[in-house]
């Protein structure tokens, strides 16, 4: 990695970019993170960090041998599935044991220790309210007075979404037409959007849409604005609300 001296240079040029040059993944890429000794102190230089954890991500850790000859980085190498898993959780959780069988059957059931005196009993309470209930409708079908399902209403929700791009000359404006670009059934984009600062001179995109719930899952709205990983880091929903 010649071109910078330490990972504080290498940090200092990634504050305001996502890759060493251009806007997507390249040889200088790779070079500069081989240099290192291993991934950057998440603390100290948190941008060279979440640009390493994004290279091995794309190119695969055992296509990176971390040389060293860059200083300031972490210990070791080892230390990468360490920060994978910061980042991502532990997978193995403990599942809460499942309930016995036989208590199951009690709790949907009942006990069934009933006498046969009970059973009939049952039984014919049983069928005294299916008569009832037959006969009233009957009664209600000859008044016309049966009763007609009313209409649910439309149960509609109204999202903001916070989209954050990679680069602080990122063309935010731009970026949101082609997210109204996307059109579904049951989706309605807001008319405005604005612009709110997050670090670093980079600013995110705030935005708005009204989805019906019965026809627009959430996760289709956010995926569709994710798919545009040349420009979008991430997506996170701000609010939601019933109207």
């Amino acid at each position: 990695m010649s071109t910078f001296k330490n990972v504080g240079d290498l940090e200092r040029h990634l504050a305001t970019r996502s890759y060493v040059k251009g806007f997507s993944l390249s040889d200088a890429d790779k070079a500069a993170l081989s240099a290192l000794s291993g991934i950057p102190d998440k603390a100290s230089f948190p941008n060279a960090y979440r640009w390493a954890i994004h290279v091995i991500a794309l190119v695969g850790l055992n296509n990176i041998t971390f040389s060293g000859s860059c200083s300031g980085a972490s210990a070791a190498p080892k230390k990468v599935n360490d920060d994978f898993d910061d980042m991502f959780g532990d997978e193995e959780e403990k599942k809460p044991a499942p309930k016995a069988a036989e208590a199951d059957f009690d709790d949907m059931f009942g006990d069934d220790d009933e006498t046969e005196e009970e059973r009939a009993a049952n039984k014919a309470r049983q069928e005294r309210m299916a008569l009832a209930k037959r006969l009233k409708e009957e009664k209600d079908a000859r008044e016309g007075k049966v009763k007609k399902d009313k209409p649910k209403p439309v149960e509609k929700s109204l999202i903001v979404l916070d989209v954050k791009p990679w680069e602080a000359d990122c063309d935010l404006e731009a970026v949101w037409k082609e997210i109204i670009k996307y059109e579904q059934e049951g989706l309605q984009w807001g008319a405005t959007y604005k612009l709110e600062p997050v670090a670093f001179g980079i600013k995110k995109l705030v935005m708005t849409c009204t989805i019906v719930d019965s026809l627009v899952l959430l996760d289709d709205v956010t995926d569709n604005i994710e798919a545009m990983e040349d420009y979008v880091q991430s997506v996170t929903v701000a609010s939601m609300n019933k109207i």
